[in-house]
């Protein structure tokens, strides 16, 4: 949805300039599941002039991902996309990076499924933190909008940033966000209008997740600063 949020990630079924025109950052994602190639990913990174893209990965499969990324670097090289590449790591994320050490910035995916439980994600990017480099950028795909993983990772220094598709499909069932994140129904009805108050709420929501990590970084730093005094 074309909110105010300034951050914005698309694959390649959704991505459209409506959208992509409202981003200040954008990543272009390969869309796990999706029929595009490699190529195509890039071309249509280019295209809508990503910041960033995610090279194609296969869902619980470490061995096609693999795979996949040296398929995709290799075109990278002799592409006019100049996104910075995402390199996608399979679950459990600290045994797949041993076949792709050497790259500067990675995604973790294959958590955004039924069966993979938040406290099994969390443990999934805590022992990948444990063996990438200090100084390598980690994004989590598909997480990020509930109150335990929030509470659990911010401040923990084992991931630059995260995404999730919570702020638009609370929306699109009429619900904002409180302060703990919970769902609250508050549209009347799916009348006319309906698609002006989603973008609303996605908006809304977009920054209540957005400030959720906030006060939780603060409160981290501020607990981690206590305990270095005491």
């Amino acid at each position: 949805m074309e909110t105010d949020y300034p951050w914005i990630l698309q694959k390649p079924s959704t991505v459209n300039e409506r959208v992509r025109s409202t981003a200040e950052e954008f990543i272009m994602d390969s869309g796990i599941g999706d029929e595009q190639t490699n190529q195509e990913v890039l071309d249509l990174a280019h295209e809508y002039q990503a910041d960033w893209v995610v090279a194609k990965d296969y869902l619980h499969d470490q061995d096609a991902t693999t795979e996949s990324v040296t398929e995709f670097m290799q075109a990278y090289q002799s592409h006019e996309c100049d996104a910075t590449p995402l390199i996608p790591l399979q679950p459990p994320h600290s045994e797949h990076y041993e076949k792709l050490k050497g790259y500067t910035h990675y995604v973790l995916g294959g958590m955004a499924v039924d069966d993979v439980s938040t406290s099994q994600a969390i443990a999934y990017i805590r022992d990948a933190a444990k063996v990438m480099p200090d100084d390598a950028y980690i994004h989590a795909l598909g997480v990020g909008g509930g109150i335990e993983f929030i509470k659990s990772i911010a401040g923990s220094g084992w991931i630059d940033s995260v995404d999730c598709s919570t702020p638009e499909m609370a929306a699109m069932f009429g619900r904002v966000l409180d302060a703990q994140l919970r769902q609250k129904p508050v549209r009347i009805a799916s009348g006319e209008g309906v698609a002006k108050r989603n973008i609303a709420l996605a908006d809304f929501n977009s920054w209540q997740i957005h400030d959720a990590w906030e006060r939780e970084e603060a409160q981290a730093e501020s607990r981690n600063t206590l305990e270095a005094y005491q």
